[in-house]
């Protein structure tokens, strides 16, 4: 945990597609986030902590750690790029190209596939890169932590000498039933899993995920039983309920 108090001429203003709105700070080499209508912050510390047991490389995610930011909750994590680099998101990339914006454009193909073969013809005439992969690495992480906020303005790839290669996989606020506009306060955990809606090219993980495949491997046990070490809260409980269903696939494209 740490704690800061950071000057408003930190701020930095981001538009895009996001729906989670957080204040955004710049300073000394990290980028801060507090906390706007949920644990985000919280939910950040434990998405990223669980790729430690994956077979991600750690240049593959943003880690991120919980504290406290001018007195409210949040999060940081360090900038991953080098000076002569530049975090390109898929959303500038086609607005830059058309003017318009990639969301509203896919949103009246009729089908996934349309969407995502669209998108991925996109990235390769544009940047000259497969984002497939990519893409199977998000979306895997996406299924597993419930992001119900994965949009163009956090899939991204980094500009260098105009050769480009995938972003680490960030901003996982609105994962874990924290924020998310489906969940019911009324509802289970095992009943609101099933009220997230995927983004941003199907509304089902499920559908998104078997498209792509699975993008990496992961310790189920070793993550559960750091889990059980974490302090007791919402979203760790279903990380929890989480992982023990990834424990129990029994599908062609297991995670474990």
């Amino acid at each position: 945990m740490f704690e800061v108090n950071i000057d408003e001429k930190y701020i930095i203003n981001q538009h895009g597609t996001s729906e989670g709105a957080q204040i955004k700070y710049y300073k000394d080499g990290f980028w801060y986030k507090i906390d706007n209508r949920g644990n985000e912050g919280l939910a950040e510390y434990l998405v990223s902590s669980m790729l430690r047991f994956s077979s991600l490389e750690d240049n593959e995610y943003v880690l991120y750690e919980q504290g406290i930011i001018n007195g409210k909750p949040g999060c940081r994590s360090k900038n991953f790029l080098d000076s002569n680099n530049e975090l390109v998101t898929i959303y500038r990339l086609y607005m830059n190209e058309y003017g318009r914006n990639l969301a509203e454009v896919i949103a009246s193909m009729e089908t996934m596939d349309e969407r995502i073969e669209y998108v991925v013809r996109f990235i390769k005439e544009c940047c000259g890169f497969d984002i497939k992969e990519y893409f199977s690495k998000v979306f895997t992480l996406d299924a597993i932590v419930l992001n119900e906020d994965r949009h163009f303005n956090n899939l991204a790839l980094i500009a260098k000498d105009n050769i480009f290669e995938p972003a680490p996989l960030f901003d996982n606020g609105i994962s874990l039933l924290t924020a998310n506009l489906s969940v019911s306060a009324k509802a289970s955990i095992e009943d609101n899993v099933k009220r997230v809606v995927a983004r941003p090219f199907s509304g089902s993980f499920k559908n998104m995920r078997e498209y792509f495949g699975d993008g990496f491997s992961l310790d189920v046990e070793g993550a559960l039983d750091w889990l059980s070490n974490e302090s007791p809260s919402f979203e760790r409980d279903v990380l929890i309920y989480q992982l023990k269903q990834v424990g129990r696939r029994t599908d062609p494209m297991p995670l474990s």
